[in-house]
């Protein structure tokens, strides 16, 4: 983002900003976001899964969100599907939806450390679009043979909007090549690992406040139009010569967990945490 000079928020603005922010976020379906415009992928995440759910027979969709995407995949899901949800405003959305498709959602936060509910060796299908997970702990929950696929925006998305607030990326570690570490050490294999760099273009301040409040990670916590006054109008000023944009990264893993019996294949799941190199397939 360039240097913008200094621009007031008159009151009016400042007004418009409060009432913005203060809106409750519905899931995070951006369909009503007219002003956006999403970055394009070359790949099709729910063609990918299509093609995998195929030959599962229990699916795992972890961080679902308000279940906008599995439930558009309800036509080739297997019974028994189940999801997971952590944002607590996400959770009854997600169940609303896809209690009436016999999906089950259970509130859980994906992070590191934090075990799945799930028992060992009993999923053949773990879905995972935008939200993190534990490569240690998906490994244990995949069933041999078993595939884990996920869809991740890049730690340098959008950074262009912590810097106009002075802070820094707070997800910089998640990258392409980290994922695939961690998958490897964890024993799968990578099957297929795509990057994509691209744009977000905001048509208007009122669709970027709107946007943040369904991402509040990528702008101060509790963002404030009085306590942060200065940040938003330095993103504001970036609107006087037409649409701002912003850094897009999005990537793309395929991983699959060895069989029972696997001769000949290195575990490389006790090294040490330095980069590996990991062949792209």
């Amino acid at each position: 983002m360039a240097e913008q000079p200094h621009r007031s928020a008159t009151e009016d603005e400042l007004a418009s900003w409060r009432e913005i922010l203060a809106e409750q976020p519905t899931g995070w379906d951006f369909s009503d976001l007219e002003g956006i415009r999403h970055p394009e992928t070359p790949w099709s995440y729910e063609t990918i899964v299509r093609n995998l759910v195929v030959t599962a027979h229990r699916v795992l969709d972890l961080g679902t969100g308000g279940g906008e995407l599995l439930a558009t995949l309800a036509d080739v899901l297997p019974e028994g599907t189940v999801a997971t949800e952590g944002w607590a405003p996400n959770v009854p959305l997600a169940r609303d939806r896809l209690a009436r498709l016999g999906i089950e959602v259970v509130q859980h936060h994906c992070e590191e450390g934090a075990r799945l509910p799930f028992e060992d060796d009993s999923v053949d299908l773990i879905l995972c679009r935008h939200e993190s997970f534990d490569a240690a702990d998906v490994a244990r929950v995949l069933a041999p043979r078993g595939a884990f696929l996920t869809q991740q925006v890049g730690g340098d998305d959008l950074q262009e909007i912590p810097a106009a607030f002075g802070i820094e990326p707070r997800y910089p570690e998640n990258t392409l090549m980290d994922a695939q570490n961690a998958l490897v050490r964890a024993g799968l294999t990578v099957e297929r690992a795509d990057v994509v760099h691209d744009r977000y273009e905001f048509a208007d301040m009122t669709t970027l406040l709107r946007f943040l409040r369904r991402v509040p990670w990528m702008a101060p916590e509790g963002l404030d139009a009085d306590r942060h006054r200065e940040g938003l109008e330095r993103l504001a000023a970036e609107f006087e010569d037409g649409p701002f944009t912003a850094t897009a990264t999005r990537f793309v893993i395929l991983a699959r967990k060895p069989g029972e019996v696997d001769e000949g294949r290195t575990d490389f799941s006790s090294l040490p945490t330095d980069d590996l190199e990991v062949p792209q397939v």
